[in-house]
């Protein structure tokens, strides 16, 4: 196969597999791409195209200076599908109406990835399926340079990184060339119209247009104190259905036990495409969020400080009691002892679930690796472990876990040296599920082991892709 060797473009076959039955419901396709000029052509570093069940917000349209480009487009601007733009990136050249863009390629040919469940689309309760085709190394970018050549365009932007935020490609690092395909999921549990009332629940999802509302299901989930009493599926065709807004709305109902937590899962084909937590808000199960929204009611305050969390100072100390009450409403057994200037040189807080293993946890307002925070969090577990197994206690397993009121988007460029680390890191995303998990008593063992196996699996990934560069 030219520009790919043949497990690669089986990996790329899996990513269509996997949309095969979606793939008509992506209402718009957009390209953007951020490219740097080496001698008389403009190589392509970084680009992605979105798969979208609507019509997004407009990025900006061009950009363009003596050695930067910047650009977002319509597929059918291009004049191609999605195929048709991966084999361009295979042949090493992609064609744009305001000019060709190298696609540079290790040793003749591109690699390919797809991850079916993106960490990003997890922590938000929703598939997303992320395929990137990788090229070669560029040459190394000149740098202030390129920023100081971006400030002075018209328009100005501050440098690459603004210009790659601005169009959508996240944090930009150097690396070998490459452009991820980024399929959205095509259904979602519609929480505006969802109500959960004494022993009646109305269920609400949203649906791709297009889409057969014949082929979508509802599993759901209903509990009582913890234990689920019942387990079942409401069926697409059972629903009733109407057309607004772009999107097919339908909506059915259920009869449940009083004071009741549901989780929905709405799934397309067979494929669970989101889920969402719902309950009645004015009966609460978690005896511990019960408690706590008795000072705050419906965790207000603790939203607040998570969602202006974006500087350092107080909002960095509210930051570290907004989690310590969410981990104790989670069901650990939480000391803060990052509430005093005394204990400057501790972790934030300790966690300890019920079978005594240890969460040592560090919260930041910005990036990770800002003011070493990354190491200083890695030594501080060491010392955890070290002070275990001299007091008897080695059997008792510790999780350094990092938390950032950023999104994972703003978090991109540092995830991997977490990984490397075997650090634990919850974005704003993953405080929002965690303050929805909150609704019913929830097992803190449990959690701890879905952070373990996340650690794990990150490792592994790392590992993996550092014995394949070898």
């Amino acid at each position: 196969m030219v520009g790919i060797l043949p497990a690669h473009q089986k990996t790329i076959d899996e990513f269509f597999a996997a949309i095969a039955a979606i793939e008509k419901g992506f209402q718009y396709v957009g390209f953007s791409y951020l490219a740097v000029r080496f001698d008389a052509r403009f190589v392509l570093l970084h680009g992605r195209v979105f798969l979208n069940t609507s019509v997004p917000p407009e990025p900006a349209v061009h950009f363009q200076s003596a050695h930067v480009r910047a650009g977002h487009y319509r597929l059918t601007e291009l004049k191609l599908n999605i195929r048709e733009l991966i084999d361009g990136l295979k042949s090493g050249t992609l064609a744009t109406p305001d000019g060709e863009l190298l696609f540079p390629r290790s040793s003749g040919n591109c690699a390919a990835s797809f991850i079916p469940l993106h960490p990003e689309g997890l922590q938000e309760q929703r598939r997303i399926g992320v395929l990137t085709i990788m090229g070669g190394e560029p040459e190394k970018i000149r740098q202030p340079d390129l920023d100081w050549e971006v400030k002075a365009a018209s328009p100005p932007y501050d440098g690459l990184q603004e210009l790659s935020t601005a169009f959508g490609l996240g944090q930009l690092f150097q690396r070998p060339v490459y452009v991820e395909i980024i399929a959205n999921n095509v259904a979602i549990v519609d929480t505006a119209n969802c109500k959960v009332s004494g022993t009646k629940a109305d269920i609400a999802v949203a649906l791709a247009k297009d889409l057969d509302p014949e082929r979508v299901s509802v599993g759901y989930r209903v509990y009582s104190q913890g234990t689920a009493l019942k387990r079942d599926v409401m069926l697409g065709r059972a629903m009733q259905w109407i057309e607004k807004d772009g999107f097919q709305h339908g909506s059915g109902t259920l009869q449940i036990a009083n004071a009741s937590v549901l989780n929905c899962a709405v799934s397309y084909g067979g494929i669970a495409q989101s889920h969402w937590w719902l309950a009645d808000p004015d009966q609460m199960q978690n005896v511990r969020r019960a408690v706590i929204e008795a000072f705050d009611p419906k965790l207000a305050t603790i939203r607040a400080i998570i969602a202006a969390a974006q500087g350092r100072g107080q909002v960095a100390r509210d930051l570290e009691a907004a989690v310590s009450w969410l981990l104790w409403m989670l069901g650990f057994s939480v000391a803060h002892l990052g509430s005093t200037s005394r204990t400057t040189d501790a972790a934030d807080i300790l966690a300890t679930t019920p079978g005594g293993h240890f969460a040592v946890v560090e919260c930041t307002t910005g990036l990770l690796k800002a003011e070493n925070k990354l190491a200083m969090l890695h030594h501080r577990a060491e010392t955890v472990r070290a002070t275990l197994a001299a007091s008897g206690n080695s059997w008792s397993r510790v999780l350094p876990v990092m938390v950032t009121s950023r999104t994972s988007n703003e978090i991109t460029a540092d995830v991997e040296a977490a990984e490397k680390l075997g650090v634990y890191v919850l974005t704003r995303e993953g405080l929002e599920d965690g303050i929805n998990r909150t609704l019913i008593p929830t097992d803190a063992n449990q959690l701890y082991a879905e952070a373990e196996q996340a650690v794990a699996a990150a490792l592994a990934k790392n590992q993996s892709t550092s014995t394949g560069e070898a």
